[in-house]
């Protein structure tokens, strides 16, 4: 007499997804696993690169700015130099030999913030041509040295405020780019030890289920032999 194991036919192994993740770490390997938290998934991995994507561009961007900084920093000390020498110059006692020196002087500083008006990051220079115009424009005497570094100064407080921006900007990105990879690795993120013991409780099921498999076909053998009455 064959056993009505109907059931057993309709089993379903539950083997190949805990495999899946076990070894991909992922309890949501595809849409199959669950459709939502696959959606879910895939907004947040596209949240994460854009995140990931502008932190990275707002740090080159705190990056030029301090390039930036530094060529001003450079051309504002070579000012400073410049504001002490056109002082000495206007010195009346000195002989036309001693200013013709300190000319000399101010127009190797003058040399010297022509040659960092054209720093660059990345092959782009990083200093605006109002800036350098400022900076290169001034004359010996101390009025204009003056009016160029205050130009200077309010373009370097302009770039000071931008690098602010721009770190605080990064900081966003950054704990968005955080907060976004913690949810996503809460809704994709395997239980090893779950998937562990569900791969041990489904082999174990799919070896119950095999030897009544194997079992029904023994009996539907039988059966058979004796309807046709072979022994």
């Amino acid at each position: 007499m064959s056993m009505n194991v109907a059931g057993v036919s309709s089993y379903h192994s539950n083997t190949g997804k805990w495999m899946k993740q076990l070894i991909s770490g992922k309890k949501i390997n595809s849409a199959a696993d669950d459709a939502a938290g696959s959606a879910i998934a895939s907004r947040l991995t596209s949240q994460i690169n854009t995140a990931n994507a502008s932190a990275s561009n707002y740090k080159s961007q705190i990056m030029r700015n301090n390039v930036a900084d530094g060529a001003m920093s450079g051309m504002n000390s070579y000012l400073a130099d410049k504001t002490t020498k056109s002082v000495q110059a206007g010195n009346d006692t000195l002989s036309s030999g001693d200013k013709a020196t300190i000319y000399d002087h101010m127009n190797i500083m003058n040399q010297g913030v022509s040659s960092l008006a054209g720093t660059t990051y990345n092959e782009q220079n990083v200093l605006s041509a109002d800036t350098v115009a400022a900076a290169s424009g001034s004359g010996f005497d101390l009025s204009s040295i003056e009016s160029a570094t205050d130009s200077l100064y309010s373009a370097m407080a302009a770039n000071g405020a931008a690098t602010n921006a721009a770190s605080h900007a990064a900081n966003i990105a950054s704990i968005t780019e955080i907060n976004s990879a913690a949810a996503l690795s809460r809704i994709q993120d395997a239980d090893m030890a779950k998937a562990s013991v569900g791969l041990s409780a489904s082999k174990t099921m799919d070896d119950v289920n095999n030897a009544m498999l194997k079992k029904q076909m023994e009996d539907q053998e039988d059966d058979n032999k004796k309807i046709l009455g072979v022994s």
